[in-house]
């Protein structure tokens, strides 16, 4: 059953644009998407994704256009199921959050203590300060928790959704989360629940199953989150990089399509970039990571899906003068070229390990300050051919470090 729009949706236009100033299309039709496009098809088919369980097996198998392969436990599907997948999925244009809308996403560990610099374990007076400001900003148009309060699901939801009543993006693992998140879709609406089902490359993870099917089944809305690292987990080129990301998307939105077509599901594919110099850490705060992100997003503007990436965020330690440039760049790289939503947009420091509440407020003045004009020059970098044989020689056992590709490719892709 196809899900409807809650009435509480927020107006749809586009938030962030600079007036005067339209949105420079470029980007939407360049040929390397479509390239990308029909990669990311021929990954789910002739690699496929491991996949250990039976319940899951069984909703591609039985739709007659996917077969599994004892030998290396990968369902291999065909692009046509994913094609009829697509159809059935709701569009991008009657979601809840609208176009260019930045917000607080992801779920750090630790919070950042902006008087010592220490890291400290997150409160819930934290959690309810990070929804006060987010309610109250006009640039940050959704939030997820922003700090890890462990064990406590249910209060989370209720303390974020008491304070901030735009859309919201929040974790349930178990029944009791569930029921209250079904509570809160079918009363308040505009709540999402983040899953990540995949393990970087192509690896089903089986313990997130059970939850993430039930949410399904009880038509609450999905985002399918997966975060592919060029260098560690992923092909050292930026449309391997894609392929890979957009692959794994694709394979959750199929997944929840057949577990229950019309479900809302965002496709949330995060692709990012191992930083060799830095013993292959994340690397947020690089052009490069802001460009992959928005290829992606235009990768899903085509197939008309919801579509969250990560963009404006740093691998600095502290909120410092760089963590300020990298955060323009991408603003004003968004800006320039259109989104849909982008989250760890604010108060995020490296790795997304820790969350500063100084960084929020700063960065939310930094959006609003920041215009399209501002966005850094740069160049796509050309297809890839090699990306998609990279994908098929790691399969779903990754030995990116030291294949040849990465080598090859090192100092030529990604330095910006």
């Amino acid at each position: 059953m196809l899900n409807t729009p809650s009435n509480n949706t927020v107006t749809k236009k586009d938030l962030n644009t600079v007036e005067n100033n339209p949105i420079d299309t470029r980007l939407d039709n360049i040929d390397l998407l479509d390239k990308i496009q029909k990669d990311a098809l021929r990954v789910l088919e002739e690699v496929g994704v491991r996949v250990e369980s039976e319940r899951v097996r069984r909703y591609f198998e039985d739709t007659g256009l996917a077969a599994y392969d004892d030998s290396s436990k990968h369902i291999h599907i065909l692009p046509e199921l994913i094609e009829q997948t697509l159809a059935t999925a709701p569009k991008r244009d009657t979601y809840w959050i609208p176009e260019n809308s930045f917000g607080i996403g992801g779920t750090a560990p630790f919070l950042y203590d902006d008087a010592t610099g220490d890291l400290i374990e997150p409160t819930f007076e934290h959690v309810k300060k990070i929804a006060t400001i987010a309610n109250e900003s006009d640039q940050v148009q959704f939030m997820a928790r922003g700090v890890l309060i462990k064990q406590q699901e249910v209060k989370v939801m209720n303390t974020i959704t008491e304070i901030c009543q735009k859309p919201v993006y929040v974790a349930a693992s178990h029944e009791e989360s569930i029921a209250r998140a079904k509570e809160i879709v079918d009363t308040r609406g505009k709540l999402t629940i983040q899953f990540s089902i995949i393990n970087s490359p192509l690896n089903v993870i089986n313990s997130m199953m059970d939850a993430f099917i039930s949410c399904v089944e009880k038509n609450i809305p999905i985002y399918v989150s997966t975060m592919p690292m060029a260098g560690l987990s992923a092909p050292y080129s930026m449309s391997g990089l894609l392929t890979l990301t957009h692959a794994e998307g694709l394979f959750g939105v199929a997944l929840t399509q057949l577990i229950n077509p019309g479900v809302w599901v965002v496709h949330a594919g995060l692709p990012s970039i191992a930083n060799i110099q830095k013993n292959y850490a994340v690397d947020l705060g690089m052009v490069s990571h802001n460009i992959a992100n928005l290829l992606q997003e235009k990768l899903n503007k085509k197939l008309g899906l919801p579509s969250i990436q990560t963009a404006c965020t740093t691998s600095q330690d502290d909120p410092n003068e760089q963590a300020e440039k990298d955060a323009i760049n991408g603003f004003a790289i968004m800006k320039k070229y259109g989104f849909h939503h982008m989250r760890h947009s604010f108060g995020f420091l490296r790795e997304l390990i820790s969350f500063s509440i100084a960084k929020l407020e700063r960065h939310i003045e930094l959006c609003r300050e920041t215009t399209a004009d501002q966005a850094p020059d740069f160049e796509i970098e050309p297809y890839d051919p090699e990306g998609f044989d990279c994908i098929m020689r790691n399969s779903s056992n990754p030995n990116y470090m030291r294949d040849d590709h990465t080598l090859k490719n090192t100092g030529k892709s990604f330095t910006l």
